[in-house]
């Protein structure tokens, strides 16, 4: 008889943004599949007894197909096994987490999703942005840059041309120059603030911030994963906290002002 499958939304790799929710599946599983975006801080948190797999995908680099993905978590499930799927993140968010909760269910597969903080809106808070504020923005859009097949996803700059309004770009730091080139074309306010936030919540979190008319090289200085925010409310990194690492020793984090 198939057992369950759980698709886990692990975060964006700090463990104490991790969910109790979560890490009590976590003692649930038998054998679990990992992206390559789960910190080895949460990794550490499954039952030693449990079999692991590293499926997750990376850019220029050999990895397993989604196709793949989605036979292994139904061959295990239909062996007996509970299966943990860890996904960075939330598995709703760019996550791919609906495909496989398809495909699973398709197959007679009980499945079950467990949320997690997403980037899209953790990063900026960790570098001082919140995506909404009165005078700044009334409202926030979370987008990703890439699309099937290695391609340019441009449909959201418009996006760009709204007043009081935050954009958020997932899976965009390879892409600035083509962002740049696209908010030229559509005639986008070059002027427009821009923060590049990589790692977010981990050890060496980083936060770069410019101008659009800058992005290309500012995106040069960051380290994927990153996420893109592009609005007025970029601005208010200089006066509210933003998540610092302080003691390597005994893995302190403080919030401070800028």
């Amino acid at each position: 008889m198939a057992k369950k499958v759980f698709l886990i939304g692990c975060g964006t790799g700090d463990p104490e943004l991790l969910t109790v929710k979560a890490l009590k599946t976590f003692q649930k599983l038998d054998v679990a599949l990992v992206d390559h975006l789960i910190s080895q801080e949460i990794i550490d948190l499954l039952p030693k007894s449990i079999k692991i797999l590293y499926v997750g995908k990376q850019k220029g680099k050999l990895s397993i197909r989604q196709d793949e993905i989605n036979k292994l978590l139904l061959e295990f499930a239909k062996a007996g096994l509970t299966v943990g799927r860890l996904k960075s993140g939330d598995p709703y968010v760019f996550g791919r987490g609906g495909e496989e909760a398809l495909f699973l269910l398709e197959n007679g597969v009980e499945v079950e999703v467990i949320p997690g903080v997403s980037s899209a809106t953790v990063a900026p808070m960790y570098a001082g942005i919140p995506v909404v504020m009165r005078g700044f923005s009334t409202g926030f859009s979370v987008v990703s840059a890439h699309l099937a097949g290695n391609r340019f996803n441009k449909e959201w700059i418009p996006l760009l041309k709204q007043e009081n309004h935050t954009v958020i770009v997932l899976m965009g730091l390879s892409r600035a120059k083509d962002i740049l080139e696209e908010a030229k074309k559509q005639k986008i306010d070059l002027d427009k603030p821009v923060a590049i936030i990589s790692n977010a919540t981990r050890k060496n979190q980083k936060v770069i911030v410019g101008k659009l008319e800058d992005l290309p090289l500012l995106a040069k200085k960051a380290e994927k994963p990153a996420v893109l925010v592009f609005g007025e409310v970029v601005n208010l990194h200089k006066v509210l906290p933003t998540y610092k690492y302080v003691n390597q020793e005994k893995g302190e984090s403080v919030w401070k002002s800028c």
